[in-house]
């Protein structure tokens, strides 16, 4: 057996970025079979959809275990460091626990690579084993799973889980999932098992459409946002968080406070609710509010829209899709209707970055064009070079343009510059592909 140390599991991590995306289960599968899966005992809820993945898995997370269960989460990608990746019993895994996860799988991991024809496994396929090795070590009764990518071919979707939650759907990893909706949603509806229930934010037809087909092939049951559950109320307290009302799928829940300040948090709560649900009916058991309410008190989600510091206010949000970037733009128009901007953008050579960059454009007094300092991070001349381009084109979407346009080599000396530069009243925002978001505030 390797003994890593964390420094040696997270360089080996990032070498196996070279492996780039692999649809397909076979390695995955491999290691478990190896780990000694079915006997895994831990029950799985498996999450996808385009955005807000992340936040509904460690909302549903939080929530199942203060209910008293042994829980973890496996979420994708971290900001600052691997470890936050995974969690279990109400803690982000240690630095010596995630090096002894890498450590006591590496060999497993040798013999896949040095057997599967079609080359050694991907960072996510190696980091989705580690936690389902955590699920094993720490006879865990529940895991929540974020998918990485679509959801047929998605490492994660090589358990069986009983309970599914979809987002939502939008265009993206269109050269791997389809070019339209629909088959995306295709890719993404292959989550759902035999005999699972299904959750969905999804008001779009095609979509719903997919999924009706899905759940009537697996002899499942679909519950959908507006019709089965829904938000009651909700009250923004500003940068703090939301006050919220849910219409769960079996009860109602009062006066939550989620302190979370995307716009878009409360909707993800209450799928996370109706997640919890669900899964709790399979024990027999339901959420109770006053459990509810102090598993939502101490909610922290690295990069969305997450507040940094507040004078000025320093937000960061890893808005990595056109989609994604459309919700952050209504969010900052939202809270900040009248000042300054100033928008540190970074993104990643496989994303759709010109559109992307054309929402940012429209919201940015002050656009600052850097880099996430990674292999698959665009870098700032290229950005650049397409900032210019859409501001030659005179394109009558962009109704704005910013007023002033910088380049810097790093996301840490973007936010510098621009604390030392902004009034106390103006706004600070780092978005796009965040991927290397440490120490900066």
């Amino acid at each position: 057996m390797k003994n890593f140390t964390y420094k040696q599991a997270t360089d080996y991590l990032d070498k196996c970025l070279v492996f780039g995306i692999k649809p397909g289960l076979s390695r995955i599968k491999k290691v478990l079979d190896l780990l000694g899966y079915p006997k895994i005992k831990t029950d799985f809820i498996h999450i996808v959809g385009t955005n807000g993945k992340t936040s509904t898995t460690v909302i549903t997370a939080a929530i199942l275990q203060n209910h008293g269960l042994r829980c973890g989460y496996h979420i994708s990608p971290h900001i600052t460091d691997y470890t936050e990746r995974l969690w279990h019993c109400g803690s982000q895994i240690k630095k010596a626990r995630f090096a002894k996860l890498l450590s006591d799988l590496f060999s497993l991991i040798e013999d896949v690579n040095s057997t599967d024809p079609e080359g050694p496994m991907t960072q996510f396929e190696i980091v989705a084993a580690m936690a389902f090795k955590l699920a094993i070590d720490e006879n865990l009764d529940v895991m929540a799973l974020e998918a990485g990518l679509g959801g047929r071919w998605d490492a994660t979707n090589a358990v069986d889980s009983k309970i599914a939650g979809l987002t939502n759907v939008s265009l993206e990893h269109t050269g791997i999932l389809g070019k339209t909706i629909k088959e995306i949603a295709v890719e993404k509806s292959k989550v759902i098992k035999h005999g699972a229930k299904v959750a969905t934010l999804s008001s779009d037809e095609k979509v719903l459409e997919v999924l009706r087909q899905e759940v009537a092939a697996t002899k499942s049951r679909l519950y959908i946002y507006g019709r089965d559950f829904c938000i009651r109320h909700k009250k923004k307290h500003y940068l703090k968080g939301w006050e919220v009302d849910i219409k769960g799928i079996f009860f109602e829940y009062n006066n939550l406070f989620l302190p979370l300040a995307g716009n878009y948090q409360p909707q993800n709560l209450c799928l996370s609710v109706a997640l919890a649900e669900l899964y709790m009916q399979t024990l027999r058991k339901s959420i109770s509010n006053d459990l509810l309410r102090p598993a939502l008190k101490k909610l922290k989600i690295k990069g969305r829209f997450q507040v940094l510091k507040m004078e000025p206010v320093v937000i960061a949000d890893t808005s990595h899709n056109p989609a994604g970037i459309k919700n952050f733009a209504k969010n900052i128009n939202e809270n900040f209707k009248t000042e300054k901007k100033i928008i540190i953008f970074s993104v990643l050579k496989d994303k759709d970055y010109e559109k992307m960059l054309e929402t940012v454009c429209v919201i940015a007094d002050v656009l600052i064009l850097t880099s996430s300092n990674v292999t698959r991070s665009l870098d700032p001349d290229t950005l650049e070079r397409h900032f210019y381009k859409l501001k030659n084109a005179g394109r009558r979407s962009i109704t704005k343009m910013p007023d002033e346009v910088i380049k810097m080599n790093s996301i840490s000396n973007s936010l510098n510059y621009a604390l030392n530069t902004a009034g106390i009243n103006d706004i600070i925002c780092i978005t796009g592909s965040i991927t290397n978001l440490e120490n900066i505030v």
